[in-house]
């Protein structure tokens, strides 16, 4: 059966199964998220070849796991798409994503490891002298009246993250926006990754931008965008809007990001 065939068949399977737990983040049908709990995500594309010769790329929201517990569940889920390479595994690979954030989230105590960001406010402790990395601004840019703009760093840690946001806050008219949407990605130790996002209020829109940054492949990199609020609901189309400023600032500092990321 041919691969276009086989996931239109497979989709619709998925929708029927998990109905409005599933939702498609464009319109190209291979970018697609399932609500695995009130407070997480599984955030799957799905690439040309897909089932017979490509894996999907997987992307777990879920804020309330960090450190080694994040870890583990990545790593088991990673686990099941090296099993099923090749094979249709979508609703295997949701379930077992519900079943590792189930089970950490029921049995999970408050969490005060290095990991955590706050998400309400951005301090760094006095005499930390975290550096600041530098930060890129994007062109600001209107849409009905909504005003997007990007920004962008090299980090190497969740500390340097928060520095960033802590400097970008001290930016009157930054702080001052509807949202400041925020995901990053870093490099841990062997094949392991640091990553999470923060919606700001903004619905989902951290878990997209945390998507796009594992889509693009792209490493020890914090993006936020901010957007001013106009007064005309854009609708789904605010996504096209900040996923298209964080993939533009994006490429256009490859090269910066691909000297300092390493």
């Amino acid at each position: 059966m041919h691969d276009s065939v086989q996931l239109e068949e497979e989709l619709s399977a998925l929708s029927s199964i998990y109905g409005n737990e599933l939702s498609f983040l464009d319109d190209s049908g291979r970018n697609i998220s399932f609500q695995l709990s009130p407070t997480a995500s599984l955030c799957i594309s799905l690439p040309d070849g897909y089932p017979s010769k490509a894996s999907p790329i997987v992307t777990l929201v879920a804020p309330s796991l960090r450190g080694e517990t994040r870890s583990q569940t990545d790593q088991e889920i990673s686990s099941v798409v090296k099993e099923f390479t090749g094979q249709s595994m979508l609703y295997g690979l949701v379930e077992k994503a519900r079943e590792l954030t189930e089970a950490c989230e029921n049995g999970l105590e408050e969490n005060t490891e290095e990991n955590s960001i706050p998400k309400e406010g951005v301090s760094v402790e006095p005499g930390s002298h975290v550096p600041l990395p530098e930060i890129i601004h994007g062109i600001p840019f209107t849409e009905r009246r909504s005003t997007f703009q990007a920004h962008l760093a090299v980090v190497h840690s969740v500390k340097e993250v928060q520095r960033v946001l802590q400097e970008l806050k001290r930016n009157r008219k930054i702080a001052e926006a509807t949202h400041n949407i925020m995901a990053y990605r870093i490099c841990g130790q062997g094949d392991s990754w640091v990553s999470d996002c923060d919606d700001d209020g903004e619905s989902q829109a951290g878990s997209r931008l945390l998507h796009l940054l594992n889509i693009m492949d792209v490493r020890n990199v914090v993006v936020v965008i901010s957007r001013w609020f106009g007064g005309v609901l854009l609708g789904p189309e605010r996504f096209k809007h900040i996923t298209n400023a964080a993939r533009n600032i994006l490429t256009e500092n490859a090269a910066i990001i691909a000297h300092k990321a390493w």
